[in-house]
C-alpha cells in the first residue's frame, strides 16, 4: 500500500531528478558553447603559428573528442549515472591500445613534432644517418625521400625525430669547398693569384661574398690550397663540378702543375 510518506518521497526524488536533468541540459548547452569557443581559439592559434594543416585538423579533432568526452562524463555524473567504472574501463582500454600501438604512437608523435617544428619542408634536401635525399612527402607516420639515384626512401617519423638532420637546402647560398695540390716546383704567389682571379671571375660564384683561397697544408708531394667559394644553393652541384672542371684549364694556361703522389728512390752503391 502506497502511503502519503512514500508519495512524498517519490515526488521529492522526481523533483530532484528533474532539476538534475535541467541542470544537465544547461551544462550541455553551455558546455557545447565553451567547446566551440575553445576549438575556434585553438584553430586561430594554429593558423597564426603556421602549423601544417594536417596536424592542425588532427589536433583539433583530438581536442574535440577529449572535450566532449569530459562533458558527457560530467553530465552523466550530474544525472546520477555512475561513471567510475566507465572511466576505469576507458583507462584500461587506452592502456592496452597504447601498448599494442607503441611504435605507431612514437611515429605519430615524431610526425607531429616534425610538422610543428619544421626542421625541413617538402622540396628540401636533407641528410641523416637514416638516409639522404629530397623530401617528397611528410605524413603523420612517415617521411618520404627521393635519392639522387631516383630511389624512394621511407623513414618512420619516430626515428627521424630522434636523430641529427642536416638540411642542405634551407639557406639560399652554400659554400663550395675543396682542395687542390700544386707542385713544389711552382711559385706559391703565382698559384694563389691564379686561383683568386679564377674564383672571383667565375660566373657561378657569388661576387659579394667572402670567397677565400688559403694555403692549407704542405703535403708529402704537393702544396695544398683550399678553395672556399659561395654559390646559390639551387645550383650547388652544377657550380661545384663546373668550378672544378675549368679550374684545371686555368692552371694549365698558367703553366701550373697539379701535383700527384710520387716517390723518389735514391740508390747507394757500396
Amino acid at each position: 500500500m502506497i502511503t502519503e510518506a512514500m508519495l512524498k518521497s517519490y515526488f521529492e526524488k522526481a523533483v530532484d531528478f528533474g532539476i538534475s536533468v535541467l541542470i544537465a541540459l544547461l551544462i550541455l548547452i553551455i558546455g557545447r558553447f565553451v567547446i566551440k569557443f575553445i576549438l575556434k581559439v585553438t584553430k586561430r592559434i594554429f593558423d597564426k603559428s603556421n602549423v601544417d594543416v594536417a596536424v592542425s585538423n588532427f589536433l583539433n579533432s583530438l581536442l574535440r573528442f577529449i572535450l566532449y568526452g569530459v562533458l558527457i562524463i560530467i553530465i552523466c555524473d550530474k544525472v546520477g549515472i555512475q561513471t567510475t567504472s566507465f572511466i576505469a574501463l576507458l583507462t584500461s582500454a587506452g592502456l592496452a591500445v597504447g601498448l599494442a600501438l607503441q611504435g605507431s604512437l612514437a611515429n605519430f608523435a615524431g610526425g607531429v613534432l616534425i610538422l610543428i617544428m619544421k626542421p625541413f619542408a617538402i622540396g628540401d634536401y636533407i641528410k641523416c644517418e637514416l638516409g639522404e635525399g629530397e623530401v617528397i612527402g611528410i605524413d603523420i607516420f612517415y617521411t618520404k625521400l627521393l635519392s639522387v639515384e631516383n630511389l624512394k626512401i621511407v623513414i618512420p617519423n619516430g626515428k627521424l625525430a630522434d636523430v641529427s638532420i642536416t638540411n642542405l637546402t634551407s639557406m639560399d647560398k652554400r659554400m663550395v669547398r675543396f682542395t687542390v695540390g700544386i707542385s713544389y716546383d711552382c711559385d706559391i704567389k703565382t698559384c694563389k693569384d691564379v686561383l683568386v682571379n679564377y674564383i672571383n671571375n667565375h660566373e657561378k660564384v657569388l661576387k659579394d661574398e667572402n670567397n677565400k683561397i688559403y694555403l692549407s697544408e704542405f703535403g708529402e708531394s704537393s702544396i695544398q690550397f683550399e678553395i672556399r667559394a659561395w654559390v646559390p644553393t639551387d645550383g650547388y652541384w652544377d657550380s661545384y663540378f663546373d668550378i672544378k672542371e675549368h679550374l684545371k684549364e686555368e692552371l694549365d694556361k698558367a703553366g701550373i702543375v697539379i701535383a700527384y703522389n710520387q716517390l723518389d728512390v735514391h740508390i747507394k752503391e757500396k
